[in-house]
């Protein structure tokens, strides 16, 4: 089953939702499609953040300044 996570890059304003096979732990790198082109993201943080009716969310922050 797939994780529903919201992701957001470099501490860009913008967010968005995608599908992982399982949660990306810190430290860990993730492929992604950004603008067509393959790119390489360092999980940063997860944080996960509780809700009400839909069991709540999971938020990562991903950056592309891999070490």
């Amino acid at each position: 089953m797939a994780v529903r996570c919201r992701v957001s890059i470099d501490d860009a304003r913008d967010v968005d939702e995608l599908a992982f096979q399982e949660l990306p732990r810190v430290g860990e790198s993730v492929s992604m499609l950004i603008e067509g082109s393959a790119r390489d993201l360092r999980v940063m943080r997860v944080v996960h953040i509780p809700g009400s009716e839909q069991g709540g969310t999971t938020m990562l922050e991903l950056t592309s300044k891999i070490l």
